[in-house]
C-alpha cells in the first residue's frame, strides 16, 4: 500500500463508508450516507396539508384528498419515493441491509421535529407485516424504523397491531382494490389505546390505504383519539 493510500485510510476510516454508494467520506450531515448521495433526496416542497403528498404550487389539498376521505388525521413524509430514498428503502427491505434504518431514522426524526413535536403524542405504532413475510424477510422494516424513532423521541413503541391476513404486494393495485384487499387484514385489542394520540410509522406512503385502514382500527377498536402518520417516502403523484 502506497503512502497516499495509507494517509487516505487514516483520514477516511472504514466506519465512514457510505452505505448507498460505498465511497469513503470524512464528514457527512447524515450518519452512514455521504453528502454527495444526500443531494439525491427529493424533498416535497409543495405538499398536501392532509396526506403530505406533493402538490402543484399553491394547492393546499391534493386531488386525491378532495375525492377521498382517510381515517388518519394527518400524514407527512421525508420526501418522494425516488432517488436516494427509494434506493435506501429497497436495500433495507430486499437486501437485508438493516444498518440503513439508522440514517432513515435520522431523517424521520427531522420531519417529526418539524411537524409533530408539539402534537402531544402518547406512543408510536409500527405498521405490521404478516408472520409469513416476517419469516421470509427476517425483520419488519417499519418496526425497525419505529423502534429507532422511539429511542430518539422517548415515546413508547407498541407492536400491538397485528396483520392477520396475508395478500400479494399492493403496488400493482389501485386504491379501491387495495382497500378491498386490506379489509379485516389487521387486529388490535379493544380499548388498548383509549384516548391516546398515536404516531403510525411506515416506510412508504403510496395511496394511504394501509395507513387509513390501520388508523380506522386504532380509532374504532383500540379507542385512539388521533392518528398521525409518518413515513420515509411518499409516492410521486405527477
Amino acid at each position: 500500500m502506497g503512502l497516499l493510500a495509507k494517509v487516505f485510510d487514516i483520514l477516511y476510516p472504514e466506519k465512514n463508508i457510505c452505505l448507498n454508494c460505498g465511497r469513503k467520506y470524512l464528514f457527512s450531515e447524515l450518519r452512514n450516507i455521504c453528502d454527495y448521495c444526500l443531494t439525491y433526496i427529493e424533498f416535497t416542497e409543495c405538499y398536501c396539508v392532509r396526506c403530505g403528498r406533493e402538490t402543484n404550487e399553491g394547492e393546499e389539498i391534493c386531488n386525491f384528498c378532495r375525492e377521498n376521505t382517510s381515517a388518519f388525521d394527518m400524514a407527512r413524509s421525508v420526501g418522494v419515493y425516488d432517488g436516494l430514498l427509494k434506493n435506501l428503502i429497497l436495500k433495507l427491505k430486499y437486501e437485508g441491509c438493516q444498518e440503513l434504518s439508522e440514517p432513515l431514522v435520522e431523517l424521520l426524526a427531522i420531519v417529526f421535529e418539524e411537524f409533530y413535536l408539539s402534537a402531544d403524542l402518547d406512543r408510536i405504532v409500527s405498521v405490521p407485516i404478516h408472520n409469513m413475510r416476517l419469516r421470509e424477510r427476517g425483520f419488519n422494516q417499519a418496526e425497525l424504523l419505529a423502534r429507532g424513532l422511539a429511542l430518539k423521541t422517548g415515546l413508547p413503541l407498541s407492536t400491538a397491531v397485528k396483520r392477520v391476513k396475508n395478500h400479494p404486494p399492493l403496488y400493482n393495485y389501485a386504491y379501491q382494490e387495495r382497500k378491498d384487499l386490506l379489509k379485516d387484514s389487521f387486529f388490535v385489542e379493544k380499548g388498548i389505546f383509549a384516548g391516546e394520540n398515536i404516531l403510525l410509522v411506515d416506510d412508504i406512503f403510496t395511496t394511504g390505504a394501509t395507513a387509513s385502514e390501520i388508523s380506522k382500527l386504532l380509532k374504532n377498536v383500540a379507542g385512539a383519539k388521533q392518528v398521525l402518520v409518518l413515513t420515509v417516502a411518499t409516492a410521486r403523484t405527477f
